[in-house]
């Protein structure tokens, strides 16, 4: 396995082993990988404006305002970021076709899974998906941040504190999904930034692809040694988007919801840990929730 400088591996890492062909980065960042929970918070955070996630939040906002932001940030995220994701991070694509030759398959609307590892990530999958229009939960924590216009503007739905809130959270994604709207969740959870292994999935989203009978597209981010001229625009690794086939929901198991939502999230997790290259994942696919 490759690695960056002569830091020692974190203890999972220990148990890591990728393809021949793939680069795992390490940097002195890595030392926040060393604990048990893999779906915790660890990015530091500034918070600069008040959640204001109540019961009074729009989850489905048709307000004029709204329209135009979502135009202009999808628009920006679509061109400007995708032209400059490919300098910051190196950018590449692997599998589109996995998206553009099913086209009779995902008409009636899909669900991407990713795994979740930098500032940009999300912009790659809205690159993969063309100009369709995704809807996405975010961590409501994040609507205190400098992010939030953005993220919200971009389709981002915040997940809510109190269950009495999540009728409404539930019923937004029915709307979307009625409306053509494609799906994306990061199961993960939380973003680590340029973590190699894939982690444990919450089920969530595997419930709303069992509810409205969709299709799952896997997606992982792989790396790449930063050189040439990349090496001015930044010192992380490079970032390949590696997009898999279609994940159908298995027709035996539709009597039992139960099965076939813990179905999904395996080969999903299968799916994605196969193309980013790793032969040997530690975590596994239900490890904090079975």
């Amino acid at each position: 396995m490759k690695n960056v400088g002569n830091e020692p591996l974190p203890n999972l890492y220990d148990q890591l082993e990728v393809e021949a062909d793939r680069y795992v980065p390490l940097d002195r960042s890595y030392i926040m990988f060393g604990g048990d929970d893999p779906h915790a918070h660890l990015l530091p955070f500034e918070r600069i404006y008040e959640e204001g996630v109540d019961a009074n939040y729009p989850y489905v906002d048709n307000s004029t305002r709204f329209k135009i932001l979502n135009w202009l940030y999808y628009f920006q995220s679509r061109t400007l970021i995708k032209f400059l994701n490919y300098f910051r991070y190196g950018f590449r694509m692997k599998g589109k076709k996995n998206i553009t030759g099913n086209k009779e398959l995902l008409k009636n609307g899909a669900m991407t899974v990713c795994n979740h590892v930098f500032r940009w990530d999300m912009c790659g999958v809205f690159d993969a998906c063309g100009w369709r229009q995704l809807r996405f939960p975010i961590f409501r924590g994040q609507m205190a941040g400098r992010d939030r216009q953005r993220m919200v503007s971009m389709g981002g739905v915040p997940i809510p504190e109190k269950l009495s809130d999540l009728r409404k959270f539930n019923a937004a994604f029915d709307y979307y999904h009625e409306h053509g709207f494609w799906l994306h969740f990061f199961a993960e959870e939380s973003r680590w930034n340029f973590y190699t292994p894939i982690r444990p999935f919450k089920k969530g989203a595997f419930i709303y692809a069992v509810k409205y009978n969709l299709p799952i597209i896997p997606m992982a981010y792989s790396y790449r040694q930063r050189k040439g001229i990349l090496k001015w625009f930044g010192n992380e690794a490079c970032v390949t988007l590696n997009v898999g086939q279609p994940i159908l929901i298995n027709p035996d198991l539709k009597d039992n919801r139960a099965a076939c939502i813990d179905d999904l999230r395996r080969r999903t997790h299968e799916a994605m840990v196969a193309l980013a290259g790793i032969k040997s994942n530690p975590w596994q696919y239900n490890q904090t929730e079975k």
